[in-house]
């Protein structure tokens, strides 16, 4: 994870006779001012398409698994956690791609037109798992749906998530463009959780209706699709491509300057811990919702409130990190949501007080989960630095990677606890019921603990301005030579 100083340049103090950035210049990506309110919008928008398929994938596939598929948890665990893990190998392909690829639509915006449609397809196929139990049939529809949804979703979501570090160079312009995002997040959960359950009863007649599922899944897909062309018809790509990326060859280059790139992977593992972390919540919240509060009815209350913590979160996410510094704010507020989790414990009897307090804590808890997109953009400066390479694809890929990998977890965790604690949806006994209070409300906040690790060992504030005007100075001087 060395810090060096990257290429050498010929002198700090060469030739500054550029013109001064205009304010004013809507095309330059390190204008500020340049990313109009349209384009933030679509940013927010392209996350509500994302979580109409992420959000309900990572809430309901696995109650859809072990309750209308019939399948037992144990096998429903490993099937989210291998086809998971391979799909998320395939987002560094995607990035690499991507690095390569020149349209006259752009580089990143073509995989959004003829991605889109195919994610939405494979989403409806994904809940349409027939309920035959442990059966081959049904589990190799379960797997191999799955594993495809997840390419189709890197295939969409990796160039989504580059276009933050090609739409503009300025840090915080990227964290605005961060909370417009975390804004769609909080959209897209809202969505799911408020809605899908009263779409699958009002479609299906039940809970664990079939019909329903693929009714109300269907519908969140062809939205989802449609946003992601409103997406590419708004957001412009202005910085421009790195002339070295387009010489082959130099892969091993990119991939020795990531292995390098300390903040990277301190974004890295603490992405793949907050993605861990969502998994465990929003999939437990139903088991939890059903079998500990004993109220069905909780579900999309529970939900409601991580959602909205999601939506406030992204309004003030950046005043706090601007106010306390991105790594120290981000580690106050997991601090703070680990020390409000055992209030959990003690007003479990009360849906509305337990919702107002998982909502609190959320807010704080959810701080770098709004950031890490932002932060991730900034470690492409520090790539091009280190090896006058931007690599956002790669880059993005590696954190596309990180929230497959920690969905993978959060849902196999949860899985492999069902099956731990002997859970059977036809019988649930007192120690089932009070092994899934633990699992859900003390595994996030043992998570957190691990995510206060990682961020800690995040280095790039401070440096980041000093870095900016180096590459700078050696951009210059490369047009003077």
């Amino acid at each position: 994870m060395s810090d060096r100083q990257g290429p050498t340049l010929a002198s700090t103090a060469a030739v500054r006779t550029s013109i001064p950035r205009s304010v004013t210049d809507r095309s330059d990506p390190d204008n500020p001012r340049a990313v109009r309110t349209r384009e933030k919008a679509a940013f927010a928008l392209g996350d509500i398409a994302s979580n109409l398929t992420w959000t309900t994938i990572s809430s309901y596939l696995l109650f859809f698994y072990t309750d209308v598929a019939l399948i037992s948890a144990g096998i429903a665990g490993v099937i989210l956690l291998v086809a998971r893990v391979l799909d998320a190998f395939f987002d560094p392909m995607v990035g690499i791609l991507l690095d390569r690829t020149t349209t006259r639509w752009g580089r990143a915006r073509p995989y959004l037109i003829f991605g889109a449609p195919a994610l939405a397809a494979l989403t409806f196929l994904t809940f349409l798992t027939p309920g035959g139990g442990d059966d081959v049939p049904t589990i190799a529809w379960a797997a191999v749906t799955f594993l495809l949804v997840g390419l189709a979703y890197s295939v969409v979501n990796v160039p989504y998530g580059a276009l933050m570090a090609m739409t503009t160079r300025d840090s915080g312009a990227r964290m605005k463009l961060a909370g417009w995002r975390s804004f769609g997040v909080g959209i897209g959960i809202i969505i799911v959780s408020s809605f899908t359950q009263p779409l699958i009863i009002a479609f299906g007649g039940s809970p664990t209706s079939p019909v329903g599922f693929g009714i109300t899944v269907g519908l969140y897909a062809i939205v989802g699709m449609l946003l992601f062309w409103v997406v590419v018809a708004s957001v412009k790509e202005r910085v421009p491509l790195t002339p070295v990326l387009r010489a082959r060859g130099n892969l091993g280059r990119s991939l020795k300057a990531l292995a390098g790139n300390g903040p990277w992977i301190s974004v890295f593992v603490f992405s793949v811990l907050a993605f861990t972390r969502l998994g465990v919540i929003t999939g437990g919240t139903i088991y939890y919702a059903i079998y500990v509060l004993g109220n069905p009815g909780a579900i999309p209350i529970i939900l409601l409130a991580f959602s909205l913590s999601a939506v406030v979160g992204s309004l003030l996410t950046a005043p706090f990190l601007r106010l306390l510094g991105q790594r120290r704010g981000i580690l106050v507020g997991l601090l703070i949501a680990i020390a409000m989790t055992t209030v959990l414990f003690f007003v479990q009897d009360n849906v509305w007080v337990f919702s107002i307090v998982f909502f609190v804590l959320n807010v704080f808890g959810g701080f770098g989960f709004v950031a890490a997109p932002a932060l991730t953009a900034d470690t492409v400066e520090q790539q091009e630095w280190r090896s006058g390479r931007r690599d956002e694809g790669l880059l993005f890929a590696g954190y596309s990677m990180s929230t497959k990998i920690g969905a993978a977890l959060g849902g196999a965790a949860l899985a492999w606890g069902l099956a731990a604690i002997a859970y059977d949806p036809a019988s649930p006994t007192p120690e089932v019921v009070n092994g899934i209070m633990w699992i859900y409300l003390l595994l996030p906040a043992v998570i957190a603990a691990l995510q206060v690790i990682a961020i800690a060992t995040y280095g790039l504030e401070k440096r980041l301005p000093q870095i900016k005007e180096d590459i700078r100075l050696r951009r210059e001087e490369s047009s003077a030579g």
